[in-house]
């Protein structure tokens, strides 16, 4: 008798500044995957840039080695979509629409440098680069998809 290996779980954690489409495509993307992947709003990343957005504290090494565990799971695969949008292009969108918990107009600029610092410095997952600021949900959308497809392809144990 073959022992099967059993299947591997692909994790997205959307990542990314407040209006750059998080929300938006978590549930797109569920609906063209029929809940294919398993769609997280936020993660390390975010933990990490409201940190330093609030002054609260520092949790780099906790988030570095929470990252760094998770990676050498076997049969779960965590890929950060981290969503790049044009300052401009977000202050459109957060224009009228800003709540308690929505990053202030002035507070984009900070939290775009903070993204890219952690994607840079920071991050131990694996990081696809999306850019939302001129492109249809759709078109976003199966970027991802294909994205997350060849990755795993790639990088299948």
């Amino acid at each position: 008798m073959t022992e099967s290996k059993p299947e591997r779980t692909t994790i997205l954690a959307f990542e990314g500044p407040d209006k750059s489409g998080k929300t938006t495509l978590i549930r797109e993307v569920n609906k063209e995957t029929n809940f294919r992947f398993l769609c997280i709003d936020r993660f390390t990343g975010s933990a990490w840039v409201y940190d330093r957005l609030t002054g609260r504290r520092d949790r780099t090494e906790k988030l570095s080695r929470a990252e760094g565990e998770l990676s050498t799971l076997e049969n779960v695969l965590v890929l950060t979509i981290l969503l790049r949008c044009r300052q401009e292009k977000l202050k459109e969108r957060i224009t009228g629409e800003i709540t308690l918990a929505d990053l202030s107009v002035q507070q984009l600029e900070e939290a775009i440098g903070l993204y890219e610092e952690y994607a840079q410095s920071v991050a131990k997952l694996p990081i696809i680069v999306v850019d939302t600021s001129d492109k249809t949900i759709e078109e976003t959308v199966q970027e991802i998809i294909e994205r997350v497809k060849k990755y795993e392809q790639d990088n299948s144990r």
